[in-house]
């Protein structure tokens, strides 16, 4: 006896994202967001430090050899700022979990700083090689990508965008009166 043909199964449609969800999403968003421009500040600043440094000959000389390396050569030399932090990384959660948060925060922020300084230029001299890697290209396409999405999420609430315009306002005030008492 013939078997009747089956039908595929319907797929729910999914459901429209609840409140709650949407909730948590902002929540997370934020604070991703947030770190995301404090870092990319940050290695816009420390890239700005950095360039200014090469100017010196014994440090052009280095970024001359680093420029040259090859693919994975120049994926070694990105990792290294990463690899040397480290432990000092490791030893500011250790001392912050050991009672000493102000020293284990300072130690944080100032490997922070220091990594992405010495990340941000090596990035820039060894970028046209790593972009040469397949999975690393295709891995910094995706991250870009995300952030740009992120950006984009974060722009749209309206949280952000009342901080904005209270910020402009603000910088209008406090451009108002420094004309003023200049003037005066």
């Amino acid at each position: 006896m013939p078997v009747p043909p089956t039908s595929p199964r319907p797929t729910p449609a999914s459901p429209a994202p609840t409140l709650l969800r949407r909730i948590g999403r902002a929540l997370l968003a934020i604070p991703a967001a947030l770190w995301l421009f404090v870092e990319e500040w940050l290695w816009d600043a420390m890239l700005a430090l950095t360039s200014a440094l090469s100017k010196l000959p014994p440090i052009r000389w280095v970024e001359s050899q680093i420029a040259k390396l090859p693919a994975y050569a120049a994926l070694i030399a990105f990792l290294i700022p990463m690899a040397v932090l480290l432990p000092f990384k490791l030893a500011a959660f250790w001392l912050i979990a050991h009672g000493k948060s102000v020293l284990g925060t300072a130690v944080f922020i100032v490997a922070k700083i220091i990594g992405t300084a010495f990340l941000a230029r090596i990035f820039a001299l060894t970028k046209p090689a790593l972009m040469t890697i397949g999975w690393f290209a295709r891995s910094y396409t995706a991250i870009i990508a995300w952030k740009q999405r992120l950006y984009t999420y974060v722009r749209e609430l309206p949280l952000y965008q009342t901080i904005r315009q209270r910020t402009s306002a603000l910088k209008r005030q406090v451009k108002s009166w420094w004309l003023r008492s200049k003037g005066a």
